[in-house]
């Protein structure tokens, strides 16, 4: 009778043991930034590289690639730039008249509308630089879970650079955030996704 209660003590642990678990590997999951972001809807207001206001839900219907940087970035945001200048190239004429990359910056004081302008026409790329107030920039960012931090440095004359996150957000013709890419992420791979995108 001691053993078989010894069992069942056992076996009541080890199954409480593996609810806890379980339920603590879920609390994990739901709380990870990176994922928290997809498939809500989200709606921002800014100003583009032409002073005029731009509404992400007026671009309903288009596949939408949301980036954050800024022009005078000196790795990922020219490497993210140029990858896209590929994804383009392989979605075809048709497909890439469909897709807007988004480029809001994390520098205002710097990048100017004429700036942003002229930095996006460096690639092969339908794409619209946007900018605000650093509060309405931070909304954006805290919205999407993205993130930067300004960082002071005596090596470069800039002054100061960003650390800042690095996802490429797709953005799906209903306006939701249906995917992240990161940048170890192939442009064949993004260039498919986004063709599935756009056929859903």
């Amino acid at each position: 009778m001691r053993r078989q209660n010894l069992l069942l003590l056992a076996f009541i642990a080890i199954t409480l043991c593996l609810a806890g678990c379980e339920k603590k590997q879920a609390v994990d999951t739901s709380s990870s930034d990176e994922y928290s972001v997809i498939n809500p809807q989200r709606d921002f207001v800014l100003h583009d590289q032409d002073g005029k206001i731009f509404q992400l839900k007026d671009h309903r219907g288009q596949v939408v690639l949301l980036f954050f940087g800024y022009t005078t970035c000196p790795d990922v945001c020219p490497t993210t730039l140029s990858k896209l200048a590929r994804v383009y190239s392989l979605l075809g004429p048709q497909a890439r008249s469909k897709v807007l990359t988004v480029f809001v910056t994390i520098d205002p004081a710097r990048d100017s509308p004429e700036k942003l302008k002229e930095y996006l026409q460096y690639f092969d790329i339908n794409a619209v630089g946007l900018s605000g107030t650093k509060k309405e920039i931070d909304a954006v960012v805290e919205a999407y879970k993205a993130s930067y931090n300004k960082v002071e440095t005596n090596s470069s004359a800039l002054g100061y650079l960003f650390d800042h996150s690095d996802y490429l957000y797709l953005i799906d013709i209903e306006g939701k955030t249906a995917g992240l890419f990161h940048p170890d992420d192939k442009a064949e791979d993004i260039a498919s996704s986004i063709k599935s995108t756009l056929r859903t």
